[in-house]
């Protein structure tokens, strides 16, 4: 059965490949904002929406039918709201203005081909002028209720092609705040969920639109769960059937991983359903590689076709993750692996029962009908292979003992965040205890290194030299096997390392910390310089094997005191243990998580507690002490 309902995100024609993006979990206002009139900058947008225009008629003939788009808080004038917050001259309303003027043709277009537009949010979002009016920033403040409703009123009144509002409760603030725009974490528990519903609800049924809830929690607070736990799924959702409300769901338990578990809130009674899929793969080197998605979105889209409550997907072709480079987007806002990737999850949402390696090679045939024959079909051999190399060289396969850590299922990737490897030894010690034996992932790894090589002098040999996106392929098949390479070499040193606590005789591994070493020089040299393929974040890595160097007796001792963590928060997890209780009930919540927020960071880089990119992505760190 085929699901009618198949979105897109929208925001990558609208990054400029010049200018570096860190952060890449929304539209580039970080390129666009200017602090002074006209309060963004007006040619950078227009050349965005004239890439966003060819990738709409991209997206719609792959087969998608509606677009996503950010953010209310930018959209946002209250002009034709009950109360106008902001006056004539803000810059918070002349911005979100120029917004609406620069995007009205893009959005219009849409509209026009029965494509309609979601617009995204998050909750609590606020700006530095509606702080001053909104009084406290808690869930049953009824001055944000109001805030939140005319926001609506006047999105829907002024932009009419938008169809509903996305929100996304469970990851704001922190590195997500710019310039005057920030998010707060204030619905973490059922009981402001269902509230936040019961007050944006209403507008939508007023409007005809809908209201979409991501189940996107993050592990914090209450229903840091409710991504995972159809308990509490149940408990926020089970007896809300108004049609205007959806549910958008990952498709698995966790983030965009592999070798994970289906979302065991897939098809559950009460909202009808989205569910999330990711072609631009965040975690598997950012787009610059081929990463694909043939068996892993075959399954997804499978499983949801067969609920009756799942109406669509959600797919992300530039949304997602902290890093990459110049080449992860193409000219017009994606590259080949990501269109590809996209062209076979909008085949499988039209038609669940294709045979999707089969579509593959076709779509490369056509994309690439100006190259040899040859050519085409290495490259497609590429794609397809790399779900293969992807598997075995940068993930650990799929492990025996999965813990579900607040609410989410851990992932084998836990080893590094998107372009940045860690070294943070609870990881690793973490890593090495769940697997039946650490050698076959060892040689797995080395594996899949000769197989990614294998590849390249493949596709090499048939690419013309002087193409520019024959040679990027090629560029991008190197750079896989050298990104393989240190992943092969990282796991060599740190697994034998972190299984040896267990048995409490300290490895000798001057070999592998020699190789690592060797490695990680090859990789800044081929790639320091380069913008559009940048080097993977190794800094963590070189810190931790200039210590070893220097003192292997020190880390020795920190990875026992990481071993006596993983067991105390398996026992956790287990219903064991509880930890904290006595100290919640001594400090308050604030007082928790100032000092979570000042002393974590401080005890990590001391100790090789947690990857260092934590401390620079997504949520202030003190709201994982709610």
């Amino acid at each position: 059965m085929p699901l009618a309902l198949r979105l897109v995100d929208i925001s990558g024609p609208f990054v400029d490949q010049s200018a570096p993006v860190r952060n890449w979990s929304s539209f580039p206002f970080s390129q666009i904002d200017i602090p002074a009139p006209p309060y963004v900058d007006q040619a950078r947008l227009q050349r965005g929406v004239e890439r966003a225009l060819a990738y709409l008629d991209a997206v719609q003939a792959q087969g998608y039918t509606g677009i996503v788009i950010d953010n209310l808080a930018h959209l946002v004038t209250f002009d034709q709201a009950p109360r106008q917050y902001y006056a004539p001259d803000s810059p918070f309303r002349l911005r979100a203005l120029a917004y609406r003027q620069a995007l009205w043709p893009l959005l219009t277009e849409a509209a026009n081909r029965g494509m309609p537009v979601y617009v995204t949010t998050d909750m609590q979002w606020m700006t530095s002028e509606l702080r001053k009016v909104a009084g406290a920033l808690t869930a049953d403040n009824p001055r944000l209720a109001a805030i939140n409703q005319a926001a609506f009123i006047d999105l829907f009144s002024a932009l009419p092609m938008v169809q509903g509002v996305i929100i996304r409760i469970g990851e704001t603030g922190g590195a997500h705040d710019l310039a005057g725009y920030t998010g707060h974490l204030l619905y973490h528990d059922v009981a402001t969920i269902r509230h936040l519903i019961a007050t944006l609800l209403p507008v939508c049924v007023t409007f005809d639109r809908h209201l979409v809830i991501r189940t996107w929690t993050l592990g914090i607070g209450e229903a840091g769960d409710l991504i995972s736990s159809p308990a509490r799924y149940a408990a926020v959702f089970a007896d809300q059937h108004d049609p205007h409300l959806l549910v958008s769901i990952k498709h698995t338990p966790a983030d965009f991983f592999r070798f994970l578990p289906p979302n065991p809130t897939l098809g559950l009674p009460g909202p009808r359903q989205l569910v999330e899929v990711q072609n631009r793969r965040e975690y598997e080197l950012f787009g610059l590689v081929p990463a694909g998605v043939v068996h892993l979105h075959s399954a997804a889209i499978r499983r949801a076709a067969t609920s009756p409550q799942c109406v669509g997907i959600w797919a992300w072709n530039s949304t997602g993750g902290w890093g990459g480079g110049g080449a992860t987007l193409g000219p017009n806002g994606w590259n080949l692996w990501t269109e590809v990737s996209s062209a076979v999850t909008a085949a499988l949402a039209r038609q669940p029962d294709i045979d999707a390696e089969a579509f593959v090679r076709t779509w490369f045939a056509q994309r690439l009908a100006n190259y040899s024959p040859p050519f085409a079909e290495a490259v497609a051999t590429a794609y397809l292979v790399s779900e293969q190399l992807i598997e075995e060289g940068w993930y650990f396969g799929r492990l025996p003992a999965l813990t579900n850590v607040k609410g989410m299922v851990t992932p084998s990737l836990l080893w590094v965040w998107w372009m940045h490897p860690t070294a943070a030894l609870p990881v690793w010690v973490y890593l090495a205890e769940s697997l039946t034996a650490i050698e076959p992932v060892i040689n797995r790894a080395e594996q899949a290194v000769q197989q990614a090589q294998r590849l390249r002098d493949h596709v090499a040999a048939t690419a013309p030299s002087s193409d520019p996106l024959a040679q990027q392929i090629v560029t991008s098949l190197v750079y896989l096997h050298d990104a393989l390479t240190i992943a092969w070499r990282t796991r060599a040193f740190l697994l034998p390392l972190a299984a040896a606590v267990k048995s409490r005789r300290r490895p000798v591994l001057d070999a592998a910390a020699q190789a690592l070493v060797a490695a990680i020089q090859h990789h800044r040299e081929h790639w320091g310089e380069r913008t559009d393929f940048p080097p993977l974040e190794l800094d963590e890595l070189t810190d931790f094997l200039a210590t070893w160097q220097r003192s292997p007796a020190l880390v020795w001792h920190r990875a026992k005191l990481a071993a006596w963590i993983v067991t105390l928060l398996r026992r956790q997890s287990a219903g064991v243990v509880r930890i904290g209780p006595k100290t919640g009930a001594l400090l308050p919540p604030p007082v928790r998580r100032h000092l979570l927020q000042t002393t974590l960071p401080w005890l990590s880089r001391r100790l090789n507690l947690l990857p260092d990119i934590f401390f620079e992505t997504g949520p202030a760190i003190g709201e994982w002490a709610r």
